[in-house]
C-alpha cells in the first residue's frame, strides 16, 4: 500500500510491502528531500507495532494523510 502525507508544501510517501521471497515485511519512506529509507521486519507483529509508532510520530510532527491509501497489486502475502 502507498500512503501520502502532507505538511505544508511537503509530501511524504510511505509504502508498505511483503517480500515473499525473503519473508520480510518492509516499510519504505520516500521523504520530501528525495531520500529513501527502508525498514525491514521479520514478523508481522513487529511490522504492525512499527506502523503504529510511525503513525503516532507523523501526527506529532503535524503530517496529514492526503486521500485514501493506494493498494498495490504486488507485494503482499496471498490470502491477506
Amino acid at each position: 500500500m502507498i500512503w501520502l502525507y502532507e505538511r505544508g508544501a511537503e509530501v511524504l510517501r510511505i509504502e508498505t510491502r511483503f517480500d515473499a521471497a525473503a519473508s520480510i515485511f518492509e516499510l519504505i519512506w520516500h521523504r520530501p528531500d528525495g531520500t529513501t529509507q527502508v525498514e525491514k521486519f521479520s514478523t508481522e507483529a513487529a511490522f504492525r507495532a512499527r506502523l503504529e509508532s510511525a503513525e503516532a510520530a507523523l501526527k506529532t510532527e503535524h503530517w496529514n494523510q492526503a486521500g485514501s491509501p493506494q493498494i498495490l497489486r504486488e507485494g503482499w502475502k496471498e490470502g491477506k
